[in-house]
């Protein structure tokens, strides 16, 4: 049997309970169920109205989407917080892989409690807060990354068309990231291409020039070669002797 400080010390592992003030969190403790399910056994299908959550205290389970597996959780892992906030189906299926120990915590008695004990709603409300403000900041991020790796693929498409600006990446090859060093590796790369596409064009009228030449001295070659010159030159010799 676990202890009410035990208890606390696992709720204050949930996400929404980690700033709760001490004397709210024992009223909070004192709402949780003790749940034995054996291995094998389904705890809430996908697509469940979700009415509670759960904290594991030993054994483990299996989250999945069918026979999907996306993950394993086990000792002091939870699951399945925000259906105290809202009745959406649940998005997975938990199955206990081995014979599991839970602390069930209801949605609707800690309803009650937070109409009657403010502080358990302000806390949830600052860490809602938080996540929500994390998540903005995450989508602006995500946002630039998304922006930022269009760049490249621009970079590689204007290389192909010979419009590249080595200039246009220098701000993304300023991240200490894999996308900054994927744009570092490009212009390395992309400067390569275009030092060699020029050594090429001037190898290439290089031995343009040099073909024209021989080819001059060829029909210079093929006029005085000619009987016709030839002629004009024994002429040209006989009137000088005159």
């Amino acid at each position: 049997m676990l202890s009410t400080d035990d208890k606390a010390t696992l709720l204050r592992s949930v996400g929404l309970f980690a700033e709760t003030a001490d004397d709210v969190l024992a009223d909070i403790v004192a709402l949780l169920q003790s749940v034995t399910v054996r291995a094998g056994q389904t705890i809430f299908d996908r697509g469940d109205r979700g009415d509670c959550m759960y904290i594991i205290v030993e054994g483990r389970v299996r989250v999945h989407d069918g026979e999907l597996t996306l993950n394993y959780l086990g000792a002091c892992d939870v699951f399945g917080e925000m259906a105290l906030l809202d009745t959406e189906a649940r998005v997975a299926s938990v199955t206990a892989v081995e014979d599991t120990h839970l602390l069930r915590l209801d949605q609707v008695p800690f309803h009650s409690l937070m109409t009657s004990q403010a502080g358990v709603a302000l806390g949830v409300i600052r860490v809602l807060s938080r996540r929500l403000r994390d998540r903005v900041r995450d989508m602006a991020q995500d946002f630039e990354y998304m922006q930022q790796m269009g760049r490249i693929a621009a970079a590689a498409a204007a290389l192909e068309t010979g419009r590249y600006d080595s200039r246009s990446l220098d701000d993304v090859g300023r991240r200490q990231d894999e996308l900054g060093q994927l744009a570092r590796v490009f212009q390395r790369m992309a400067d390569e291409v275009i030092a060699r596409e020029r050594r090429l064009v001037q190898e290439v009228q290089a031995l343009r020039i040099q073909i024209d030449e021989e080819k001059r001295k060829k029909q210079v070659a093929e006029i005085t070669e000619s009987d016709y010159f030839q002629d004009i030159q024994q002429k040209a010799r006989d009137l000088r002797k005159r």
